[in-house]
């Protein structure tokens, strides 16, 4: 459940500008599909969607972190960290088979999947620029797999790489400075790694000196 509802049109207007999947969609556009879409805060912990509960909108975050994750025999793995600007959920096939649960409080709006499908339909160009960013989605999951066959601590460091490169290119991360930070059980859930092992070979590579990570702000740089 949301903790808090922000319904204003010119707030769902301007996540909707700030979103590349909606870029060349003008104003009068925006605001037709803002009318029908909600924007709510969640709580840490919440969960979005299951395999048991699907999604049926297609949403953007604006603000926080949500994870996308499966859950087999009480392993949690998570394949995706979403951060602001990410845009996520049901894109028509009308069924979820994984997680996603808000790791910060976050912002999210939401658009029903049947009218973000007829905005498709009437915009070709957002078609193409959707085929884009699934098409990002699947070679970032590519490399994923291909990581796997690397050493324990090249894992950890291609995970850390996405991780950066990804916060720092979407477009609410270029307005904003938005610090990559993650902790070790986190990572070691995306990596497949246990914990143990995780907190051991970051203390190895910044010892030597592939990356540094601020003490006070928890802020993780990979020195490439």
């Amino acid at each position: 459940m949301p903790i808090l509802s922000n319904n204003t049109l010119p707030s769902k207007v301007f996540c909707l500008r700030h979103v590349d999947i909606y870029e060349g969609i003008d104003d009068a556009e925006r605001v037709k599909i803002a009318k029908s879409a909600t924007m709510d805060a969640y709580g840490k912990g919440t969960i979005l969607f299951s395999p048991h509960q699907p999604a049926s909108d297609v949403c953007i975050l604006k603000q926080g972190e949500v994870e996308l994750y499966h859950l087999d025999k009480g392993k949690k793995t998570i394949f995706e960290t979403l951060f602001p600007g990410d845009i996520f959920g049901d894109f028509g096939v009308g069924k979820t088979g994984y997680y996603a649960e808000v790791t910060r409080q976050s912002t999210i709006c939401r658009t029903p999947t049947n009218e973000f499908l007829d905005l498709v339909k009437a915009h070709p160009e957002m078609a193409l620029r959707l085929m884009k960013v699934l098409a990002e989605k699947t070679m970032d999951y590519e490399q994923k797999i291909a990581s796997l066959g690397k050493s324990a601590k090249d894992q950890i460091l291609d995970e850390l790489m996405r991780l950066h490169d990804k916060n720092k290119n979407n477009m609410f991360a270029k307005m904003f400075h938005i610090p990559l930070r993650i902790s070790h059980q986190k990572l070691a859930e995306k990596t497949g790694l246990n914990r143990v092992t995780v907190t051991k070979l970051l203390g190895e590579l910044r010892d030597e000196n592939r990356l540094k990570v601020d003490d006070k702000t928890g802020e993780i740089v990979v020195i490439e």
